[in-house]
């Protein structure tokens, strides 16, 4: 295949037995559910491009051939692992199957998945009213930067005694445990991450029933915690933004305006249950103005706050992070060009279901 120059490692698969057009509908439909660009798509070749590397497909007698590349073999490894992950409800033995080029040159080696680590707690703090910092000394940072700010907390059922942890997959894919033994794996932000001393952070927001709730309410000093990433969006370059976010992308909102460049103008909204009085704390440039909304039956809700705003900044960079139902009906009414979705971050942070806490 031939090779970026951004993204010189790359792998190959054929996925025998499955026609080119189920592959590229499934490619296409996870492009557009994500908002990456679809840089071809033809009837001889569909490349999808995401931050970390290409998705490509051609057609061939035995099936279609899948390639990857990526800057990174970790990164080579997410898109692996994401395509199987996507492909298995949809053709689990053509999943199962797969074998991939240059295994054990792109990360694939060891007991555990290549994202995976097991982490010590160093200190469990409050930050504001209704969050808990926690600093965990992680063996490896290297991944973790400006262009992966997202990583995924692992926790096994509570109780249990046999703890099983993921293994690598002969399809190059990471094996997670399932049923009485499946592990809670929800996404979070590192807050903030120190390479130097192997250190990074990040906010749990406290709140009724969220399994990551009741760990960190009990979790203590010097005990073990297991994570898996880094993955996810990155910081946002852009001079103008419009954010918005619910709690639970608080912690993503902060880290990104803190690190936008002082010129830097636009508008940042909050919701949260007692508004500005959460004290969760966010640093901005001068030129972006900050506004809570208290959480109630008489306030206004992020989504309606945020629409005017945005049809009245077509050209700043829109970032919203809130409950799925929300994030969904707030993408149906944007516009859905190649240009407009690289100028926006919209993101399902939680379902009402409770399902990511």
């Amino acid at each position: 295949m031939t090779v970026h120059p951004d993204f010189p490692l790359s792998t190959e698969a054929t996925a025998r037995g499955l026609q080119f057009s189920a592959m590229r509908q499934l490619l296409l439909h996870e492009a557009q559910e994500h908002e990456l660009p679809v840089s071809e798509n033809t009837d001889s070749r569909v490349v999808v491009e995401t931050p970390y590397g290409l998705f490509r497909i051609e057609p061939q007698d035995d099936g279609p051939k899948i390639h990857l590349c990526a800057a990174k073999p970790d990164w080579l490894f997410m898109l692996k692992d994401g395509l199987i992950e996507h492909l298995t409800p949809f053709a689990p033995e053509v999943a199962a199957n797969l074998r991939w080029s240059n295994t054990g040159e792109t990360g694939d080696t060891g007991p555990f998945p290549p994202a995976f680590q097991f982490t010590k707690i160093l200190s469990i703090t409050p930050v504001g009213t209704s969050f808990l910092r926690v600093v965990i000394e992680v063996p490896d940072l290297s991944s973790y930067g400006d262009d992966a700010i997202h990583f995924r907390v692992v926790l096994p059922p509570k109780d249990l005694v046999d703890v099983e942890w993921p293994s690598l997959a002969p399809n190059g894919s990471a094996q997670w445990p399932k049923g009485d033994k499946a592990l809670h794996r929800p996404v979070y932000t590192a807050r903030w991450v120190n390479h130097e001393t192997r250190q990074l952070a990040f906010d749990v927001f406290l709140h009724d029933g969220g399994r990551v709730t009741d760990w960190a309410r009990t979790a203590t000093v010097g005990a073990t915690l297991a994570i898996n990433g880094p993955g996810g969006g990155g910081l946002v370059n852009s001079a103008q933004i419009l954010l918005f976010a619910d709690e639970t992308g608080f912690p993503a909102a902060a880290r990104i305006l803190e690190a936008l460049p002082d010129e830097t103008t636009g508008h940042a909204v909050f919701i949260a249950d007692t508004g500005a009085n959460c004290a969760y704390p966010i640093t901005t440039p001068p030129g972006v103005s900050v506004r809570w909304l208290n959480r109630d039956a008489d306030a206004p809700s992020l989504l309606s706050v945020a629409e005017p705003l945005i049809a009245a900044h077509p050209n700043h960079f829109l970032w919203y992070a809130a409950e799925k139902s929300e994030v969904q009906q707030l993408r149906a009414s944007l516009p859905n060009t190649a240009a407009d979705r690289e100028r926006r971050y919209v993101a399902a942070y939680w379902t009402d279901d409770g399902s990511n806490q």
